[in-house]
């Protein structure tokens, strides 16, 4: 997701020029992954390694992909320099991450290369792991370990894909319908009222997705649904307003 933001202060840290900011959000969803990971995942998966090589490989698992988040809006952010269009920060948050565009593309053809970079970054990652992992020795605890983080991460990137590509806005998949509307309508804001309302009714979705697994038990995945769900409502939502009042 790329959003347009206020830009920030404070940088900590950048990378290829990009300021990158990271959310104290971050560091619980980073946390509770880890812990998932080796209290879950990946001991149902990979039986009978040492529970301190669990806890390794969850940690490692979680930073990695956060990284892969990193690598996908970096895809973004640089493609949309490359059109002229600044770029005011990367942000990792709870949800992943946001490259922060200071403005709209000028054109439709310019919207979709920035929408697809991100997802082709993704790709690449996820193609790389999964051929890595179908080489990697696993004899070793060890090497058994390596070869499970690199499947968890060809699993989830491709997951991360399939996701965001779904055609609501702000998701990749909504910017990409946004800049096929444009070009079928010569219209930006009639293209991100309609991207905006498939991005409201995803998120309203979510909600219900949600409450589903609540009532199942599944209370962890329950609750990460419904705060989903509400932050794509929400950025929807101001995509919609901000359509509505530029046609004012």
């Amino acid at each position: 997701m790329w959003p347009r933001s206020a830009e920030r202060q404070g940088t900590p840290w950048q990378l290829l020029g990009i300021p990158i900011h990271i959310e104290a959000s971050w560091f619980l969803v980073v946390a509770f992954i880890a812990w998932s990971l080796a209290r879950g995942y990946f001991p149902s998966t990979y039986a009978g390694l040492p529970t301190g090589l669990y806890w390794a490989m969850g940690v490692l698992a979680a930073l990695l992909l956060y990284l892969c988040v990193l690598l996908h809006e970096l895809g973004h952010s640089v493609v949309a320099r490359h059109h002229g269009i600044p770029v005011r920060c990367v942000t990792l948050f709870m949800f992943g991450g946001v490259a922060q565009i200071a403005r709209d593309a000028r054109r439709p053809a310019i919207e979709l290369q920035v929408a697809l970079a991100g997802p082709l970054v993704s790709a690449l990652i996820a193609g790389a792991c999964f051929a890595a992992s179908g080489h990697l020795p696993a004899r070793q605890p060890l090497e058994v370990a390596g070869a499970a983080v690199v499947r968890y991460l060809a699993v989830i990137n491709t997951g991360l894909i399939v996701f965001n590509m779904l055609p609501g806005f702000p998701l990749d998949g909504g910017r990409v319908l946004r800049a096929a509307l444009w070009a079928w309508t010569g219209s930006l804001r009639r293209a991100t009222r309609i991207a905006s309302t498939l991005g409201l009714l995803l998120g309203l979705g979510l909600l219900v997705l949600g409450g589903w697994a609540l009532t199942q038990g599944a209370w962890s995945a329950g609750i990460w649904y419904i705060l989903l769900g509400m932050f794509l409502r929400r950025m929807a939502r101001a995509s919609y307003d901000q359509a509505a009042w530029m046609e004012t």
